[in-house]
């Protein structure tokens, strides 16, 4: 099976999806920070740096520049074993992408039980939320300003059509984050800090002036992403 036969079944495959019961019941003792925020925000840095075992998801889009096969993702080419994994269950949860290609985390991908990290799309948190994991803490990651995020995006060395389609996904990462009262706001700015910041969370001593600061700039760059219709460069 070629990767387009899959991504035209796909879709399908995943209407009404439910884990196999033994992978439901091998997260119920894991407490999972999900990781959210679009790219050059700082995901990355903290995800590297918390000290955290890291759920790397399976995916089937090509690796950007910056990600490393195993340590970033698992980038997934073998497709008629993934419909299998479907078909069986097998997968924690699944999900496809603003831009239609598989993204999915194995059982075997998270550690056995205790804390543990990993960067989602916003879009798939509630379905995180209701998976059976024995807690989950949602984290979203602001950079200190327009200007400086705009700084980390050139970085990736993008073309202007994959910038545009990372400023619509920013955009509805904004929008979900801002509106959802269960998810909390880090400010990446100094590594020290941001990291202190996001293991208050794990400890339930979250820093509120820095959330209040965090969120009032994820407030201004969805501003911005509105005003401007993703076109700001």
């Amino acid at each position: 099976m070629d990767k387009q036969a899959f991504l035209e079944l796909f879709p399908e495959l995943v209407k009404n999806y439910r884990p196999a019961v033994d992978v439901l019941q091998k997260i119920g003792s894991i407490d999972l920070l999900i990781i959210i925020g679009p790219s050059g925000v700082g995901k990355t840095t903290v995800i590297r740096n918390i000290g955290l075992p890291f759920t790397a998801s399976d995916v089937t889009r090509s690796a950007r520049p910056e990600e490393v096969d195993g340590v970033d993702y698992h980038f997934r080419t073998d497709y008629g074993q993934i419909v299998n994994d479907i078909k069986g269950g097998r997968f924690v949860q699944i999900a496809v992408s603003p831009d239609g290609e598989f993204y999915a985390t194995r059982e075997s991908s998270y550690p056995p039980s205790g804390p543990a990290v990993m960067a989602v799309v916003a879009d798939v948190v509630p379905v995180f939320r209701r998976l059976g994991f024995n807690r989950t803490i949602s984290a979203f990651i602001t950079p200190p300003s327009f200007e400086e995020w705009m700084n980390r995006m050139k970085t990736h060395e993008l073309s202007s059509e994959q910038l545009v389609k990372r400023l619509v996904e920013a955009k509805r990462s904004l929008s979900f984050a801002l509106s959802d009262d269960q998810t909390h706001f880090i400010l990446s700015d100094e590594v020290g800090a941001t990291l202190a910041q996001t293991k208050g969370l794990l400890s339930a001593k979250p820093d509120l002036q820095r959330e209040e600061s965090a969120r009032d700039i994820a407030s201004q760059l969805l501003q911005r992403l509105e005003q401007n219709d993703a076109q700001l460069v």
